[in-house]
């Protein structure tokens, strides 16, 4: 137990280094400016948002600037994100990849225009979050996120290798990246070309249930997310998707409890003065999760 005294007004010295820390030094909230009731405020704002909550609506709910609500609600999608190190699913895991970003405006003729699913037409901006979700029929699903370059083989078997239980069975559909799986675990396939759900039961739903969400935060929400922080944004949405059945009181304190016990953002904290996370790195894809 830390030997301390108060100094002032929630401000406290150690009596062996005689430094002085707050009640939220070396977590999310370390340097912080607002007031606990708005920071309380903010994040029961957040989690009563089915699909996430935009941060100019946040600021203008809790009477902030615009820049103030964003770096509070990246901070506490940093911290969520850290709860998918170590993660290992079990039983049935659906795994499926979903693309996004890199638009392109249309041309205003129809004769100008370009087959965009092609890859000769693409502007190579689009990435993937691979998702890996538990079926297990009890309300307690878990679900990974990863964002990488593009689907392919060598990103899905490392991730199944790091994060699913040998003992799993994966689902996919008949996308080859998947092919290598059966090399790990026990691996079923649906051809989404014939049906979504295989004449045996075996399908990717679950799945598609959380990239339905992710497509309506993205559009309805959020309008776009920014490639730098997709990732922050895939983890969030996939603790909302595992934690759908839970009450406000539960959430709030949910995400308290993750924030606390997270360390300070090497990421965010400064951001006024132009600290920012670095660009995606998609090198280390054969290597387990680790935070940025």
């Amino acid at each position: 137990m830390v030997d301390c005294y108060e100094v002032r007004g929630r401000k406290f010295k150690c009596s062996g280094c005689r430094r002085e820390f707050s009640v939220t030094s070396g977590t999310v909230f370390a340097f912080r400016k607002l007031p606990f009731k708005k920071m309380i405020m903010a994040i029961w704002l957040s989690v009563n948002a089915a699909k996430g909550l935009a941060a100019l609506h946040l600021s203008r709910l809790i009477g902030t600037q615009f820049k103030t609500a964003w770096v509070l609600s990246m901070k506490l999608r940093e911290a969520v994100g850290y709860r998918r190190e170590g993660m290992v699913l079990g039983g049935e895991v659906q795994m499926d990849g979903k693309y996004t970003g890199g638009h392109v405006k249309k041309e205003n003729r129809a004769e100008d225009r370009v087959d965009r699913r092609l890859k000769r037409y693409q502007n190579m901006k689009r990435i993937c979050v691979l998702a890996l979700r538990e079926k297990n029929g009890r309300g307690r699903e878990r679900t990974f996120t990863r964002v990488v370059q593009e689907e392919n083989g060598k990103a899905a078997f490392a991730t199944v290798t790091h994060h699913v239980d040998r003992k799993a069975v994966v689902v996919t559909d008949e996308h080859p990246s998947y092919a290598d799986i059966v090399a790990k675990n026990e691996h079923r396939q649906v051809s989404h070309s014939e049906a979504y759900s295989a004449e045996d039961g075996v399908n990717t739903n679950h799945v598609e249930s959380f990239f339905s969400r992710v497509q309506r935060s993205y559009v309805g929400v959020h309008h776009r997310f920014s490639l730098k922080y997709f990732d922050w944004y895939a983890a969030d949405l996939a603790w909302r998707e595992d934690s759908r059945r839970r009450g406000n009181r539960w959430l709030t304190a949910a995400i308290l409890l993750v924030a606390m016990q997270s360390p300070t953002s090497r990421n965010l904290c400064g951001y006024w003065q132009g600290n920012s996370p670095p660009e995606p790195d998609f090198a280390d894809v054969t290597e387990p999760f680790k935070p940025i």
